[in-house]
């Protein structure tokens, strides 16, 4: 059924779009993060790999088959400051990162269903306390142009925001008592704790739940719905089955959030169900 949606949608694609370009081209040009595991880091070779590079890949082979040729994927590190020039100039036709759609973000670019649902939490010092509001009056560090500014004034109106130009940055930031505490997506801090050498004096604020749960989709360009509508299909057509914990969203969840994985984390039902319900349109 994807070939032959895929293949209509490319027939009734606009002059000059991404869907031209790949076809003249050959080649599908992405954007994803390099500084954010599991969902977009470099390997021992300095590869992109991850959660959203996999995304990517799902999305180039499903171009590949619909035009029944090879499709190269290329791929380009985004930061927060960067993503949505690089997608408004088209030096990338898509990104796949851990970008939160928004409505200031959606005057200047468009946005796929989302691939993944997560809260926003606050990586701190046990010493501070066991609660956000302890966190009153403390340096909390953010990523610049990110939407997690406004989440936790909204939660610690008196906190002293601090930006950082990215999670590396802050968390040296963090590990050299600058800032006394960081904030960013629960998985990606999940994934900085598991990896520190104190763990134990770190805690994750909240203990339970988030600020706020936020979706995570693909920035795409704007004004090219054909483009939009097939990246929305292939992300449709992995979600079935994931409400049962079958098909190949849950083999890629797994890969990098599953058993034994980079950062495991049980796939939550609450979570699939809000993402398969986001492409209920799908057959």
């Amino acid at each position: 059924m994807m070939a032959m949606l895929a293949g209509s949608l490319f027939g009734a694609g606009a002059q000059g779009g991404v869907i031209d370009d790949i076809a003249r081209t050959g080649v599908l040009v992405a954007g994803t993060r390099a500084d954010s595991p599991p969902f977009g880091f470099p390997d021992k070779e300095g590869h992109l790999v991850g959660f959203s590079v996999d995304i990517l890949k799902e999305i180039a082979a499903a171009v590949s088959g619909s035009l029944h040729r090879p499709i190269r994927l290329v791929l380009r590190q985004t930061t927060p400051e960067t993503r949505t020039d690089m997608i408004r100039t088209r030096r990338i036709e898509i990104e796949c990162g851990i970008t939160t759609p928004t409505w200031a973000r959606q005057q200047r670019t468009d946005f796929s269903i989302p691939f993944f649902v997560n809260g926003t939490r606050i990586l701190t010092y046990r010493r501070f306390g066991d609660t956000v509001a302890a966190l009153a009056g403390k340096k909390i560090g953010v990523v610049a142009g990110g939407t997690t500014r406004r989440v936790v004034l909204a939660a610690v109106p008196k906190a002293s925001i601090v930006e950082v130009p990215d999670m590396v940055r802050g968390m040296a930031l963090f590990r050299a008592g600058k800032i006394d505490a960081l904030s960013n997506l629960s998985v990606v801090l999940r994934g900085l704790l598991t990896s520190a050498d104190d763990k134990g004096s770190l805690i994750l604020l909240p203990r339970d739940g988030a600020l706020q749960y936020e979706p995570i989709a693909c920035m795409l360009p704007q004004d090219d719905s054909a483009w939009r509508s097939f990246v929305d299909h292939v992300i449709a057509r992995d979600l079935q089955g994931a409400p049962d914990y079958d098909g190949r969203y849950v083999e890629i969840y797994n890969k990098w959030f599953g058993p034994g994985a980079m950062l495991p984390m049980p796939l939550d039902h609450r979570v699939i169900r809000l993402l398969a319900d986001a492409a209920y349109w799908i057959d």
